[in-house]
């Protein structure tokens, strides 16, 4: 009843049963597994069926452990140990569960096995309505033994009745033909009597009429797809030296083929029922973006990305993210994991592993949804799109095979979609991915898979594996996210501050049309629609101020955390004397002290002053672009110090005055400063210059330099080189923006010695 109970409800889909039972023919040593499933209108004939050419049982192995569902030769602590025995392989299961899987799929197993040096086939046929009766298990019985010839099985009658069982053609017809006529190693398992999941699963698969459609197909393609490419990514990342030597799963001399084949699928020339080698997709070979690399033990990668989108545009590159990148924040888990530890304690003892990935990402444009019609040889668009999402998902495989449920349709694991959501940009959505993350013994064992093969528990250690993959995917989708802003993929406009050219569109009316009421109407609908338009323009900048200003006040926060704490000492300490010494002890100390009051109260009041032009939306005046300047670095002041960072201001027409708003200028120095003080961590010589030049005004910094490529699209929402969890890439959009509000521009340069922001007043189409 127990085996019964475990197989029922720790399986939860025929396919994760039937995956169970090939991974069993792996570690059997098996070269080719054939799996094989039979619709017919009488349930009663409708059967699974999987065949491998392994090593298989002997009798003392099928009459003794296999009937054991705790015992298991696989299992043994010694890691080294857990391998096959011809092709060394690594074993991916320990629990008993394969016989457990058979159990879940029907009513009647048989299990045929045959060694190489055995003359007679091992049987033994389950009814587990047997083990339903409350009795002693001494007391159930059920057939077994040696067979010469194992089809009669199927068909002699008095076998058949022993076990309650009838004739089944469709069987019988199936077994004598290849690859079932010439078994004569390896082990044999039948289910009839399908449990009605598997019975429905059946009779839908037979309605699709397209085998890679049926989810049964689908399943085992997943299954096995990591195990072809295992090798392939391995070899890739030891050309590019991001390896020193493969993970092997085994000793690289045998091959593992897998088949599958339903009845309505027939050679049409033999009448006999075909069978389909499952393969990885060759639309594999034709992505827009790929990422593939190695996650170390710490938590950082080391990866090469590709861009394949346009031909005469394509180009790689070497993608290196810091462990704090990837583990610098803990996400809160709203389901509050036993697990989970805290978030800020022994980051670096991730307990994951060092593994290899490969994700291959594709736009869905509609030249390159055009180009993935070629390629499927679709109809259209439509067609090209639902062939398309049969290959979607981001799969884990350990060992070499695929580990449900991960990738399957509709489970986003990944939570990609909600991503998408918050940060449209630069996050890729789970439509777009198809993904395979390799896992391996004893290096991943930390990642335990749940007890009915449906994934991983939410363990600390899986949720920093999440958040690692969740870092390549945030990397990559920046890489991408510049090159389609280069390509003005995906959007209609450069500028999101374009607005509709209203004038040009009233003078066209005019031109077209003598119709007074028209006209009126077209006026009306112009002045409410820029009215509109000036209201959100308002609501953005407040916005936009508001996230501006979060940093400043960050700065102002620890800054102004020295001067309280001197005038509380300095009240504290006037207090306790003013009774305790003499008049003229007290007038010194008083002296004293109001003097270290009145410099702190002295810091205050420049702080507070530099916060001045951040403070509300002020009127248009005269002002000095420089003194603004000067007012954000005092905010910097600790942080230069402490970095020892040193600040030129040039000398060249400091005298500049703009009448304007000055809040503009304050918050974007306050973003370039905090680009450069970010970046001029990675050098040694560390300068920011400020300059004027022909009403031009130019903060440059010594750090890195900025890729050409970003260039033109530093200054879009979503974009940054930051490698931080939490980089928005909003602060120099916000600048570029709001300068834009009062035609002022601003577009950045490398000079000799690193980047350079240049600010200046548009030139009005007058002039």
């Amino acid at each position: 009843m127990s085996i019964i109970q475990m197989g029922e409800e720790l399986i939860g889909h025929p396919s994760t049963a039937v995956n169970e039972l090939v991974k069993n023919s792996y570690d059997a040593d098996a070269g080719k597994c054939w799996v094989y499933t039979q619709y017919d209108k009488n349930p009663q004939k409708n059967f699974i069926l999987l065949m491998d050419n392994g090593l298989g049982m002997d009798s003392g192995t099928l009459f003794g452990d296999w009937l054991k569902p705790s015992k298991s030769s696989k299992r043994n602590e010694d890691q080294s140990l857990r391998r096959s025995t011809i092709y060394n392989r690594r074993f991916l299961g320990s629990k008993g569960i394969g016989r457990l899987a058979a159990m879940a799929l029907g009513r009647h197993l048989t299990v045929i096995s045959k060694q190489n040096n055995e003359n007679a086939y091992n049987w033994i046929r389950i009814d587990r309505e047997n083990f339903r009766n409350e009795s002693l298990l001494k007391l159930v019985d059920f057939p077994g033994g040696q067979i010469e010839n194992y089809q009669e099985l199927f068909r002699d009658t008095e076998i058949l009745e022993e076990s309650k069982l009838k004739i089944n053609g469709n069987l019988i017809n199936l077994l004598k033909n290849q690859p079932f006529n010439s078994f004569n190693e390896g082990t044999l398992v039948v289910i009839q009597d399908v449990d009605s999941s598997l019975r429905n699963l059946i009779e839908e698969e037979f309605k699709v009429l397209d085998l890679e459609q049926t989810s049964m197909f689908k399943s085992l393609r997943d299954l096995i797809t990591p195990l072809k490419l295992n090798n392939k990514i391995q070899e890739e990342l030891l050309e590019i030296d991001i390896i020193d030597e493969k993970l092997k799963i085994d000793n690289g001399e045998g091959t593992f083929e897998l088949f599958y084949g339903i009845n309505f699928i027939k050679d049409q020339k033999k009448g006999e029922t075909s069978f389909i080698e499952i393969e990885p997709s060759k639309i594999l070979d034709h992505f827009d973006y790929r990422v593939f690399g190695k996650a170390f033990k710490d938590g950082s990668v080391k990866a090469q990305y590709l861009c394949n989108r346009f031909a005469e545009d394509s180009y790689e590159k070497t993608l290196e993210i810091p462990s704090t990148f990837n583990l610098s924040q803990e996400e809160k888990d709203v389901r509050k994991l036993d697990e989970i530890e805290d978030e800020n304690k022994d980051q670096k003892k991730v307990g994951v592993g060092e593994f290899y990935f490969d994700i291959r990402v594709y736009d869905l444009d509609f030249d390159a949804k055009d180009k993935m019609v070629k390629l499927l040889n679709a109809s259209g668009r439509r067609e090209a799109s639902a062939t398309f999402t049969k290959y979607l998902g981001l799969r884990i495989s350990k060992n070499g095979f695929g580990v449900k449920p991960y990738g399957e349709e509709e489970h986003d694991w990944m939570g990609l979609g909600a991503k998408r959501v918050q940060k449209h940009i630069v996050t890729i959505g789970p439509n777009q991915i198809i993904g395979n993350i390799f896992l391996y013994s004893p290096q991943n064992d930390g990642l335990k898979e749940k007890t009915n093969r449906e994934g991983f528990y939410e363990s600390r250690e899986f949720m920093n594996f999440k958040k690692i993959i969740a870092g390549v995917l945030e990397t990559t989708g920046r890489e991408r996210a510049k090159y389609r802003l280069k390509h003005n993929l995906g959007r209609k406009t450069k500028n999101k501050l374009d607005r509709p050219d209203t004038e040009k569109f009233i003078q066209y009316v005019l031109g077209n049309s003598q119709d007074e009421k028209l006209i009126s109407k077209a006026k009306e609908f112009v002045l409410e629609t820029n009215d509109a338009l000036d209201n959100m323009e308002d609501s953005l900048s407040f916005s936009q101020r508001l996230a501006s200003l979060g940093t400043g006040l960050e700065l102002v926060y620890h800054e102004l955390s020295q001067p309280l704490s001197v005038l509380g000492t300095v009240k504290s300490s006037l207090h306790k004397n003013t009774v305790k010494l003499p008049d003229e002890k007290i007038k010194q100390l008083f002296s004293k002290r109001i003097d270290n009051m009145q410099g702190a109260i002295t810091l205050l009041e420049e702080l507070k002053n530099s916060l001045q032009p951040a403070i509300g939306r002020s009127t248009k005046k005269n002002f000095k672009p420089v003194e603004t300047f000067k007012k954000v670095c005092h905010l910097f002041e600790r942080i230069f110090e402490d970095s020892n960072i040193i600040l030129e201001i040039k000398n060249k027409n400091l005298d500049y005055e703009i009448k304007g708003l000055e809040y503009l200028f304050w918050i974007s120095f306050l973003n370039i400063l905090n680009n450069a003080v970010y970046w001029l961590q990675n050098v040694e010589k560390r300068y920011i210059v400020f300059e004027i030049n022909d009403e031009e005004i130019i903060v440059s910094n010594t750090g890195p330099k900025i890729p050409e490529d970003d260039l033109e699209v530093i200054f879009e929402y979503g974009i940054t080189s930051k490698k931080e969890k939490n980089a928005t890439g909003l602060g120099l959009a916000f600048t570029r923006n709001m300068l834009s509000s009062d035609k002022w521009k601003i577009w950045a340069e490398n000079r000799s010695y690193g980047p350079a922001f240049h600010i200046k007043k548009e030139q009005s189409s007058s002039n």
